[in-house]
């Protein structure tokens, strides 16, 4: 799965279930089997993780992160809005460091991270992601 190979995810630091212990870790996706919903996740370290999609979580696109900051500040305390924004700068500059920076603020602030992450599952049916694995081959 091309488009999602290489993507920056959070394993939900709630799971209850995670055989390689990387709750609340940053990891990359190595290998993703959507018809059977099997994310593969390298850490740098150590085993991959096999994860379902709504077992991880990416930063929501940086617009509509945005859009949501402005209309959710009066709903906000002072600190959940400063690191909104900082994640919200980090991901004008999309390289690992900058996003991996981001993903880290979302994970210090519970606020924050709710306001400005999804489930895998929902970046994946909001952008329409296709299986290319499952594409049709044409012969001549």
């Amino acid at each position: 799965m091309e488009e999602l190979t290489g993507q920056l995810v959070v394993v939900h630091p709630q799971l209850t279930t995670d055989p390689v212990s990387r709750q609340g870790q940053i990891g990359v996706i190595a290998t993703a089997d959507l018809k059977n919903d099997t994310i593969s996740v390298g850490f740098g370290a150590g085993p991959l993780g096999r994860y379902s999609s709504d077992a991880l979580l990416v930063l929501k696109n940086k617009n509509e992160l945005y859009q949501d900051i402005m209309t959710g500040v009066k709903d906000m305390d002072a600190e959940t809005f400063k690191d909104l924004l900082d994640i919200n700068m980090k991901q004008e500059r999309s390289d690992y460091g900058n996003v991996s920076g981001a993903m880290k603020i979302a994970l210090e602030n519970p606020e924050a991270m709710k306001r400005s992450m999804i489930f895998l599952e929902d970046y994946i049916s909001r952008n329409q992601i296709i299986d290319v694995s499952e594409e049709v081959s044409f012969e001549r």
